[in-house]
């Protein structure tokens, strides 16, 4: 397979993951939309259907559907043939389809997060009316998380165990998916109940990143957008998720190493 049908999979899924993803947010805590208020629940199974739909695409199209730098570094370390998990992609070397599938990662993000806030621009724009903080931290949550208490012990404990069941879960599927065991489809709807179990069980905390570019891009773009009275981008915590989860992929990744 060619080296970049990886690469524009992984700016696709990833947009797509950041669509319907924080697409679902937006639904839930914007003023006058036709899902406000309805709860952590639809959030829940919204991002859950998220990856399936994003990974089930990008599988279809030739990808991997990592759309996750955790994911793409726990399994470069995890690979004992030196390839970096991408054995099977050829035309440039396994440290550039790393670094290309980092930053292509992350500018599906932005590019998600964009569309988002464009097809949500009246809502955004409805709900930061008030100028109150509670209505703020309502539009920063449609692009990136925040704890329901701040202790970044805990909260980074959170982010890194959240990421660790995810990876351990990735990892160990590709044990019995592909080759002669199941079809490799099966992988983004298993990978989606991984996600759905992670955000019923542990999203009740920090609302359970677990993707350092999910929050990392989408709270660039809240720091960029030009709307009044948003408030604050909250970038004393940016670091927990993004931190976390990498920690947790690369002790995961080194773990299946051994």
């Amino acid at each position: 397979m060619n080296w970049y049908t990886l690469i524009l999979t992984e700016l696709l899924g990833t947009a797509i993951l950041i669509i319907l993803g924080n697409g679902i947010v937006a639904n839930v805590v914007l003023k006058g939309t036709k899902g406000n208020n309805s709860g952590l629940m639809p959030i829940t199974f919204g991002w859950a259907m998220a990856v399936t739909v994003g990974a089930l695409i990008a599988n279809a199209l030739g990808g991997v559907a990592h759309f996750n730098p955790t994911v793409t570094v726990a399994l470069a370390i995890a690979d004992k043939s030196g390839k970096l998990g991408f054995g099977n992609y050829t035309g440039i070397a396994p440290i550039g389809m790393f670094v290309l599938v980092l930053i292509f990662q992350f500018i599906g993000a932005i590019i998600g997060q964009l569309i988002v806030n464009f097809v949500y621009y009246k809502h955004i724009q409805k709900t930061l009316q008030s100028g109150s903080i509670e209505d703020q931290l309502s539009v920063l949550a449609m692009h990136s998380t925040a704890p329901t208490e701040r202790n970044w012990i805990f909260n980074f404990a959170m982010e890194f165990v959240g990421t660790a069941v995810l990876i351990l879960a990735i990892l160990s599927f590709g044990k019995f998916i592909g080759g002669n065991g199941l079809p490799s489809y099966y992988a983004p709807v298993l990978v989606g109940m991984v996600i759905l179990a992670i955000g019923l069980s542990l999203g009740g905390t920090t609302g359970y990143a677990i993707n350092p570019f999910r929050d990392l891009a989408p709270r660039l773009v809240h720091q960029l957008m030009p709307f009044k009275n948003k408030g604050s981008s909250d970038w004393k915590y940016a670091w927990i998720p993004v931190v976390a989860p990498l920690a947790a992929g690369i002790i995961v990744g080194a773990f299946f190493l051994i």
